[in-house]
């Protein structure tokens, strides 16, 4: 399936599907802050909290419940873990016209994240396609945690 997510100064990003049909929104709750929270149409809300001295984890919780972990690696991969036991390496992929991956355990690609500057809008626009093989790549909270990944590793290489 194909997603988008447009930005609004790089703090709001709103996800839709191919009809334009909002599915959610990532909201940063100040500048350069690495906090955020997902807001889900239907009213659902998950926290994105940074966790250690460095912030090279961060946790996902649905109020008290912990959903995923989130864990920047050396090889400037941010790896997913969910909590029911899936885990996912988001990458850069490609050398010159790269985009970002989501790399199952069996090396499969399951997600491309294409990442745009748009400089009329001073903002960041992105272009999702996901494997209909995998569910819970069409989940609109693990779509706007992908987001969340592009910003993070974009802002820990800027």
């Amino acid at each position: 399936m194909k997603f988008s997510a447009k930005g609004t100064r790089n703090s709001f990003f709103e996800l839709q599907d191919e009809s334009g049909t909002s599915l959610g929104k990532l909201d940063y709750t100040s500048w350069f802050s690495i906090k955020a929270e997902i807001q889900l149409p239907e009213g659902k809300i998950y926290q994105l909290n940074p966790q250690g001295a460095f912030h090279t984890s961060v946790s996902v919780f649905d109020g008290e419940r912990k959903e995923a972990s989130l864990r920047f690696n050396w090889k400037g991969q941010i790896i997913i873990e969910l909590e029911n036991g899936s885990s996912y390496a988001f990458k850069r992929v490609g050398f010159f016209n790269y985009h970002f991956g989501v790399i199952n355990e069996h090396e499969h690609e399951t997600a491309m994240v294409h990442q745009h500057f748009k400089i009329a809008e001073f903002s960041f626009h992105y272009q999702i396609e996901t494997d209909d093989n995998y569910p819970e790549m069409n989940k609109p909270e693990f779509l706007l945690l992908l987001i969340y990944c592009c910003n993070y590793l974009h802002s820990r290489v800027t």
